[in-house]
């Protein structure tokens, strides 16, 4: 009878976790679907790509000072709090955003308070839906105990892969409804997550445990300088996509956009396949994955640098496989030396820094070595994680583990 009570209560704790992740799904689609949406966006405002680039680059840098703040926010005032604060930021967003659009498409706004609206529109985003993820995740922790840390974080990676993977379609679909309709999609999504989220129960904040320290330390950054590095070389492999297939398709636009399609596709259906089948599960200690996450990495990449056209999915699948079992790695040992909520909202700080530099590198690397050199540069990133996550599991053994 115990046994069954435990099941049940187990079962009930991973269905009361998918909420959260919907929510986590959101950020996914709102990121992918807008790069979708660029071309009609450049056409329907006027603004050039540039712009709009830029524009987008200034919501996700407000990342920087915003989570860590958000993730002190959800120890203090508790999880729930922090996302209605995030999804009603994400609805106001979004509907700022789709309705200066619409506004200088009709004419109705000329191009400088346009501009003004727009760039209100991403302060917005940037401040608030900064706190979407890592409270989801730190929320996810709590309802599943400390025991079951891996497994929640998996759900909601899960579900912000869902929704990377969702995102260009769904964008897509609306987009041949009326240009402005995928913008209208992502102010009614947060909408329904927040009808989500005001039904559940607000627990209140998880209480440091006796070994965690409420202060970032010296000995935490080697878990932030992994999850930079994770960050620029998935970027890196990202931007590498299209010059590497180039020559192997005699530079033919549309059939590398075709593979470049068909592998993020593949690459968000692997993250998946990790998440539920080896990080779900909890299979690995987090050092044992962080090591494991590292070593697929460099072998993935080494063999998207050299392969041709099949081999290079292969490699991808592979990269793929070991970007998810990493983060959960790294955030799960940070988690062991600094509370929940404030290590979730510096991994994500140390997530934007890496994306940073990664677009710091892109203008280097082609300058001296050409565009197809990208998928090397992440895969030198790769080496580099392998050497410092080696550096973490010598640490990280026990003394019955070492020699």
């Amino acid at each position: 009878m115990r046994a069954d009570s435990e099941t049940l209560t187990e079962n009930v704790t991973s269905k009361a976790n998918w909420p959260l992740a919907l929510c986590a799904g959101l950020l996914g689609i709102g990121q992918n679907g807008l790069l979708v949406m660029l071309p009609q966006l450049v056409t329907l405002t006027g603004l050039s790509l540039s712009v709009w680039a830029g524009l987008l680059m200034f919501g996700s840098m407000l990342f920087l000072p915003a989570s860590p703040w958000w993730g002190r926010q959800s120890e203090r005032r508790g999880c729930k709090a922090v996302m209605l604060a995030s999804l009603s930021g994400y609805l106001a967003s979004f509907v700022v955003m789709a309705l200066v659009v619409w506004a200088m498409a009709a004419g109705r706004l000329d191009t400088v308070l346009g501009l003004a609206g727009l760039i209100l529109s991403r302060l917005i985003y940037g401040l608030t839906v900064s706190g979407l993820v890592p409270a989801a995740q730190t929320w996810a922790i709590q309802r599943g105990g400390l025991e079951k840390r891996m497994a929640a974080l998996a759900t909601i990676s899960s579900g912000l892969s869902c929704g990377r993977l969702l995102g260009p379609p769904l964008a897509a679909l609306m987009l041949s409804v009326n240009p402005v309709a995928p913008l209208w999609l992502m102010a009614v999504a947060p909408f329904i997550a927040l009808l989500l989220v005001l039904r559940e129960v607000a627990d209140p904040p998880l209480p440091p445990v006796a070994h965690q320290a409420t202060r970032l330390q010296a000995s935490m950054l080697p878990f932030l300088l992994l999850a930079l590095l994770l960050a620029a070389l998935v970027s890196l492999m990202q931007l590498g996509l299209s010059p590497h297939l180039s020559p192997l398709l005699d530079g033919n636009a549309r059939d590398i956009s075709h593979h470049v399609a068909l592998l993020l596709s593949l690459a968000a259906l692997a993250t998946l396949a990790a998440q539920f089948l080896v990080v779900r599960p909890q299979h690995f200690s987090p050092v044992t994955l962080l090591c494991i996450a590292a070593v697929l990495m460099v072998a993935g990449l080494g063999l998207m640098s050299v392969a041709g056209l099949a081999l290079f999915y292969v490699g991808i699948v592979i990269t793929s496989l070991g970007a998810a079992m990493a983060t959960p790695g790294y955030q799960l040992l940070l988690n062991d030396r600094l509370t929940t909520g404030k290590g979730a909202g510096v991994i994500a700080t140390s997530h934007t820094l890496g994306y940073g530099v990664s677009a710091l590198l892109v203008p280097v690397v082609t300058r001296f070595y050409g565009e197809q050199s990208l998928t090397v540069a992440a895969g030198g990133m790769a080496l580099l994680f392998l050497a410092l996550s080696i550096g973490v599991w010598s640490t990280e053994r026990t003394p019955d583990e070492k020699p």
